[in-house]
């Protein structure tokens, strides 16, 4: 268990600085990216980003297949069964790699189809052609970088694609300053996340080497029967996660324009930012939930899920809170109010986050118990339930009636089914106290949001000084009345005790 604990901070801290770095550095590309290209480049780059999302598709969820298979061998340090698994992950990312070209570049005919206006933008083609190359280019030895994370060090990949994350950002912002090149723009990103994988894959040898021989290891016929099932019943998870989130771009561009879908992929940008450094808390922590599954009882395990699932609701509500009270104030000074979106717009965004943000631990203990093909269908209702309730929707509400679209298909689905998943087969046990605790936490993220939202709305921010000043303000007082609210209890006496001392221990040895 120490180990463990150790581990997932050590995967966590790594992640997060790393995290808030490339965060800095993206919008430093993005500001430049505005000013040079302006907000016909900044829809295109929202739009194919989304139809890209969607091709993604071809992995067929594979990728949340892959650390499952690999926690038991690694625990048992069975190097002929990883051997075997990443031999026939290869051979299934290098096909996925090659559809997804050719999936991709099949649609350039229909763009006209997915844009309301057509912007005077030269090599519209090519821009696209180059988006499916640098989505089909990320898959070849990517495998390898689940294997790391598997084993609970995740830390190194971390670095790695911090590194090289950091220098294509220091390129793109001087192509763009030097040429305004968009073509040259996006041909880096192509050339860097090769070498990105090729540099991880090589990492892997060197930390296990037994890869890299020359071997004829193969599945056993039962192994890759489970493998099938399980990435059967992922890939229609995948489909429902794919169409719900990468579906929002493509409705907004045919039904209101790029331009919105400029402005809004801005607030998707920083909402991404902030819930990709809170992921990586919760991703750090995947393998050891991993190996707690397969080395813990249930009841453990249980007990392990509802503490992380009150550190999930504190996380989520403290930051769903903040973006909705700051983030207009940061993006008027940050690029003027001309990118800004009404009031009433970002309180269903911040209530999306948050709705989906509540999903994390969740997610992490269903894939940790392999438990893909129980509810495979609630990912096609959810589908149905988003699509229709946001073309419903769009006509009178705009932008605010396709995040409602997310927001209700993700409540009556992920929300209620998902857990009831882990608890029964997972677990074994009932799950009404997880609902119960649901719907307490969402009555005080609601409450607590409305207040705070009320008191803010009296002050005027006007410069980044005194935005980052009443953001700290926020920060605390939040974290304040949450503390007010949950101190006595057994959730945050269990955090306060297991992790503070841990984390002051790492503080002295840093400093």
């Amino acid at each position: 268990m120490a180990s463990r604990t150790k581990n997932s901070i050590v995967n966590s801290s790594v992640s997060i600085i790393t995290q808030i770095l490339t965060v800095i550095i993206n919008f430093a590309v993005k500001t430049v990216f505005i000013k040079m290209l302006g907000s016909e480049y900044l829809g295109i780059n929202g739009l194919f980003s989304n139809i890209i999302t969607m091709l993604s598709l071809a992995d067929l969820g594979i990728g949340i297949a892959i650390p499952y298979s690999l926690y038991k061998p690694l625990a048992l340090k069975d190097e002929n069964k990883i051997q075997a698994l990443m031999n026939y992950y290869a051979k299934i990312y290098n096909i996925i790699g090659i559809i997804v070209l050719m999936i991709g570049l099949s649609l350039i005919p229909f763009l006209p189809l997915l844009i309301k206006d057509m912007p005077n933008i030269a090599n519209l083609s090519l821009i696209y052609a180059l988006f499916v190359i640098h989505s089909a280019s990320s898959y070849f030895f990517v495998y390898k970088k689940f294997l790391i994370d598997s084993d609970q060090k995740g830390y190194i990949t971390s670095r790695i694609i911090f590194v090289f994350s950091t220098v294509l950002s220091i390129i793109q912002i001087l192509i763009l300053i030097i040429t305004k090149n968009y073509l040259l723009f996006l041909i880096s990103s192509i050339i860097m996340v090769i070498m990105q994988n090729i540099y991880i894959s090589k990492t892997a040898h060197k930390l296990y080497p037994y890869i890299k021989k020359k071997n004829n290891q193969k599945l056993a016929e039962e192994d890759i029967k489970d493998i099938k099932k399980n990435v059967s019943a992922l890939f229609i998870y995948r489909v429902g996660s794919v169409i719900v989130n990468g579906t929002d771009n493509i409705i907004i561009s045919k039904f209101i324009g790029l331009v919105a879908v400029g402005i809004y992929s801005n607030y998707l940008l920083i909402s991404t930012s902030i819930t990709n450094i809170l992921n990586q808390i919760f991703n750090a922590i995947t393998s050891s939930i991993g190996n707690l599954v397969v080395t813990s009882n249930k009841n453990r395990s249980r007990e392990i899920y509802e503490k992380l699932n009150f550190f999930n609701f504190w996380i989520y509500a403290l930051t769903s809170i903040c973006i909705m009270i700051l983030i207009n104030p940061f993006i008027s000074i940050w690029i003027g109010e001309y990118y800004l979106l009404e009031k009433y717009i970002i309180f269903i965004f911040a209530l999306k986050i948050y709705i989906s943000g509540m999903q994390s631990v969740t997610n992490s203990f269903r894939n940790a118990y392999g438990l893909f093909w129980r509810a495979k269908y609630r990912p096609v209702i959810m589908v149905i339930l988003n699509i229709t309730i946001s073309l419903l929707l769009v006509s009178k509400y705009k932008i605010a009636g396709v995040l409602m679209g997310t927001v209700i298909s993700n409540l009556l689905t992920t929300a209620i089914l998902d857990p009831y998943i882990v608890y029964k087969y997972g677990f074994e046990s009932s799950s009404k106290s997880y609902y119960l605790n649901y719907i307490k936490y969402m009555i005080i993220f609601i409450l607590i949001l409305l207040v705070f939202n009320y008191l803010f709305s009296f002050i005027i921010i006007t410069n980044i000084f005194t935005w980052i000043l009443y953001a700290l303000i926020l920060f605390i007082l939040v974290n304040i009345v949450l503390l007010l609210i949950f101190y006595r209890t057994e959730e945050f006496k269990y955090f306060y005790n297991k992790f503070i001392p841990t984390i002051k221990n790492k503080m002295r040895q840093i400093f």
